[in-house]
C-alpha cells in the first residue's frame, strides 16, 4: 500500500502545526529534517513525546539526516561527531518504527 506524507515546513513554527497540516491533508506520515534545529538529534531522542503526538494524530515519523552530514570527513573529530549523530539517529527511528505499523 502506498502511504503520502509531507516534509517538515519552515512555514510551520512547531511540531505540533507540522502534525496538524498533516491530518488536515489526510497524510500519513512527516519527514523530520535534521536541517532545522527543533529536530536535531538530541530533540529527536525525546521519543516518548514523539510517540505521543503522532499517535494522537495517527501518523508516523520518517528521519532526514542532515544534508552537510559527512561521515568521511578528513578531520576524525569532525568525522566521529557525524558518526555520533548518525548512530543516535539510528536508535531514534527504530524507537519511532512501531509507530509506521499503527497505520
Amino acid at each position: 500500500m502506498m502511504q503520502f506524507g509531507m516534509p517538515t515546513l519552515v512555514e510551520n513554527h512547531t511540531l505540533e502545526e507540522n502534525i496538524n497540516l498533516c491530518n488536515n491533508l489526510g497524510l500519513n506520515f512527516i519527514e523530520l529534517n535534521m536541517n532545522f534545529p527543533e529536530y536535531q538529534v538530541q530533540c529527536l531522542e525525546q521519543t516518548d513525546y514523539l510517540s505521543e503526538l503522532a499517535k494522537k494524530a495517527g501518523i508516523y515519523y520518517t528521519i532526514h539526516l542532515d544534508e552537510n552530514l559527512n561521515i568521511a570527513d578528513f578531520n576524525s573529530l569532525v568525522s566521529d561527531a557525524y558518526l555520533e549523530t548518525v548512530r543516535r539517529s539510528i536508535e531514534v527511528a527504530k524507537n519511532l518504527l512501531p509507530l509506521r505499523d499503527l497505520i
